[in-house]
């Protein structure tokens, strides 16, 4: 077992000048020998003395959080602060965790994912600090394994807002079942398990539609046509037998439209002979009946778009913004690797990251949209950002631009089919 505390640091709780209030706060981390990890933060003066804690969570050996409690010795600012995974305290409480538990480990076990998980992150390896108001970015791991975590812009949505939810996804092959392939699961809210590498929730903004559509197209047969499709289909389905019949049967049809089929194969002949075509039409006002019907073809994959504009309000929220483009840019590329090892480890390409997307109900919390309708899993098929969205070159002090607009574009991995509808409630849309 191993403690050590991190530096002091300076943060700003709450959202309005009201209720605003900068205090300093000091994390303490300590090791125990079966891997677990707890963090304890405490909110001091500037040198570290007079403390007083108010956030203690413990996190077992592989990362999960067996307690999270906050004191009441919290103020309400510390708690709503508390609550918010993207607000200044809950960034600084991320980057005294890894300062104090590199130190806690040096003389310790290491508690792998335990650490990070402890300090509200999602059990990957955390990064160094910058100067300032604390905030924490994250460490690119390598891209088959790397986790994102939980984003979401603006920091503060309104409880009960509603918001559409991009949950990456590893992409999932199909397999071969007879004479078909087998299905591909429908992730849930908040779902995914292994194959989920994070999530970004924005507010529903305006121009949110779909598109259902089916592929239908013209096609015909002739007399001619229909004749030779019969015999083949009775030889097929009875054999000589069927051959026979179907030619005797033939053979009274033509008998009793002799007159007709005599002007038609007439016709045709002089056609052929004369190097022309509409004879037909032209000497006696008619064509041969084409049977033409609209047929059901194929169906069809559905395209999906949206257009968001972020402007940061604070540098947390910009750091997210930045965060939040590249989970979108970096999770539509496509992955090298597809090779068993060896000279042949960049023979083959992996397919990128697929992505879920949910219409949430009132907030990431609440329930799918059942008024909107559903989205089966989906490719990124084109990404988009535009860096001066309001018509010139605007950056703030530290260098992030003052707004950012993105434009994706998605495209179902699969159609939707009538029986899909089966497994969503009766009083939504579906699909």
């Amino acid at each position: 077992m191993a403690s050590a505390k991190s530096g002091v640091s300076k943060v700003t709780t709450g959202t309005s000048v009201r209720n605003r209030r900068e205090n300093f706060y000091q994390t303490e981390v300590t090791t125990l020998a079966d891997g677990s990890v707890k963090r304890e933060t405490f909110r001091t003066d500037k040198n570290g003395n007079n403390s007083v804690k108010i956030n203690e969570v413990t996190a077992d050996k592989d990362g999960n959080i067996t307690n999270d409690t906050t004191l009441s010795t919290a103020s309400k600012e510390e708690r709503r602060a508390l609550q918010n995974p993207n607000s200044q305290l809950r960034n600084s409480i991320r980057q005294q965790t890894k300062e104090a538990g590199d130190k806690a480990q040096a003389n310790s076990i290491d508690p792998g994912g335990a650490l990070e998980k402890s300090g509200g992150g999602s059990g990957n390896t955390a990064t160094d600090q910058e100067t300032g108001d604390s905030q924490a970015t994250t460490t690119p791991a390598p891209s088959n394994t790397r986790n994102f975590g939980n984003m979401q812009y603006p920091a503060t949505i309104a409880e009960g807002q509603d918001v559409v939810q991009f949950t990456a996804l590893t992409y999932a092959v199909k397999t071969l079942k007879g004479f078909t392939f087998g299905g591909r699961e429908r992730v849930g809210p908040g779902g995914g398990g292994g194959r989920s590498k994070g999530t970004v929730t924005l507010p529903i903004q305006s121009g949110i539609k779909d598109q259902n559509a089916a592929g239908w197209g013209e096609d015909k047969m002739t007399a001619g046509d229909i004749a030779k499709a019969g015999v083949a289909l009775k030889t097929i389905m009875d054999g000589g037998g069927g051959f026979s019949e179907s030619i005797g049967t033939l053979a009274n049809q033509a008998v009793g439209s002799s007159e007709d089929l005599a002007e038609l194969v007439g016709t045709k002949f002089a056609e052929n002979a004369a190097g022309v075509k509409g004879l037909l039409s032209r000497t006696a006002g008619k064509i041969q009946n084409p049977n033409l019907e609209l047929l059901f073809d194929k169906p069809t994959l559905r395209p999906f778009s949206f257009q968001f504009k972020l402007s940061a309000r604070s540098k947390p929220e910009a750091e997210e913004i930045i965060k939040i483009i590249r989970f979108f840019k970096q999770n539509m590329a496509p992955q090298k690797g597809g090779g068993s090892g060896g000279t042949s480890a960049n023979l083959f390409l992996k397919a990128p990251n697929t992505f879920q997307i949910h219409y949430m109900h009132e907030g990431k919390g609440g329930k799918e949209h059942p008024f909107i309708g559903r989205a089966k899993e989906c490719a990124m098929t084109s990404f988009e950002v535009d860096y001066t969205p309001d018509g010139n070159y605007s950056t703030l002090k530290d260098g992030f631009m003052t707004s950012y607009t993105i434009s994706m574009s998605f495209k179902e991995l699969e159609p939707v089919f009538y029986e899909d509808y089966d497994d969503t409630p009766a009083d939504s849309i579906g699909f």
